[in-house]
């Protein structure tokens, strides 16, 4: 069941009929979705429990917002709404797993920029044409870390060792999101790495701060909880003005690395998803990026909201599938 989101009801009727959903059981669930399945016709959703797919462990972005986003859309429907965490292959397991569900709308999945990055770097056969886009409702702009009491007290002094010495870098997976702004970041400062893979940006971060590792480059939003409790230190910020959950890390560009790079979160379902149901899941989709209760979640835990509906992230996916596509080659990444 969602967890970590907090916020106001949509209303009393709507908790009831919730509460009274998920107390009856799984099987009390179905049977009564199957009733307001024949009261609001064949083609209703939801007719019963909607299953979010995040592909990285728990305790990441994705993991986080999904759990939010399950928790609000509860308000909005007249079923449960969960997620599993489904990790392996930067993303590639849990993302295959929504795509390859039934196309009803009650199997959904969280996707990034990994979804335009696993056909370039022959990790999966999975694009953009292969998804039914829902709403993308965030960015990660990427902040450099190492842990708190490491030799790296400065951007200046990352970048004098690493170009001189091997600097062991983490990151949430080969060919993800974060994969690429570690090696953007590392290319634009000429700095020697070797990058380490984790199954999500929490193992990645947990590693820097045991000292598994020297840095990573993963989500401002998702370190800054490390960094107020001191275990890692930000060194900067890949964006085009400081971030207020990193209020006192300054950009990288501001130090002299002109580099803005991140990623972005969306959800999505099975392609061949019908148009109607596609816009009905959509609908939904923004009222929960409109309650308070989303809002409220998104603001604690300084997630920059943004929003792309289905035609605006279809777009947006095809955008980002190029530009990856030449990164990839720039930087000559190829699959280990």
């Amino acid at each position: 069941m969602a967890g970590d989101a907090s916020g106001d009801a949509s209303g009393e009727s709507v908790l009831n009929r919730r509460n009274y959903l998920k107390a009856i059981g799984g099987t009390g669930v179905v049977a009564t979705a199957g009733c307001l399945d024949k009261l609001s016709g064949p083609k209703a959703w939801p007719a019963r429990p909607v299953e979010i797919i995040a592909p990285w462990a728990a305790g990441g972005g994705s993991d986080r917002t999904s759990r939010a986003v399950a928790n609000a859309a509860e308000n909005f429907t007249d079923v449960s709404w969960n997620v599993k965490n489904q990790t392996g292959g930067s993303g590639s397991v849990g993302m295959n797993a929504a795509a390859n569900a039934e196309p009803d709308g009650h199997t959904l999945g969280c996707t990034a920029p990994e979804i335009a990055l696993f056909e370039h770097l022959g990790i999966a056969k999975l694009s953009p044409d292969d998804i039914t886009p829902i709403m993308q409702y965030t960015e990660f702009p990427a902040a450099l870390v190492v842990r708190k009491n490491s030799q790296f007290k400065s951007l200046n002094d990352w970048i004098s060792y690493g170009q001189k010495n091997k600097i062991q870098m983490a990151n949430s997976g080969f060919g993800s999101s974060w994969h690429m702004a570690a090696a953007a970041i590392a290319d634009e400062a000429g700095v020697k790495v070797k990058h380490i893979s984790y199954d999500g940006a929490a193992p990645a971060m947990t590693a820097v701060a045991n000292g598994e590792v020297d840095c990573t480059a993963v989500g401002a939003a998702e370190v800054a909880p490390q960094v107020k409790d001191g275990k890692l230190s930000a060194l900067g910020v890949a964006f085009d003005k400081q971030v207020k959950s990193l209020p006192n890390t300054p950009t990288l560009a501001s130090q002299g690395l002109d580099i803005r790079i991140g990623s972005w979160l969306a959800h999505f379902a099975p392609p061949k998803l019908p148009k109607k149901r596609q816009q009905k899941i959509a609908d939904t989709y923004s009222s929960v990026y409109e309650s308070d209760q989303f809002k409220k979640f998104m603001k604690k835990n300084n997630f920059i909201r943004v929003k792309r509906g289905p035609k605006e992230l279809k777009k947006f996916l095809n955008e980002q599938y190029k530009y990856y596509g030449k990164l990839v080659n720039k930087l000559g990444i190829k699959k280990q």
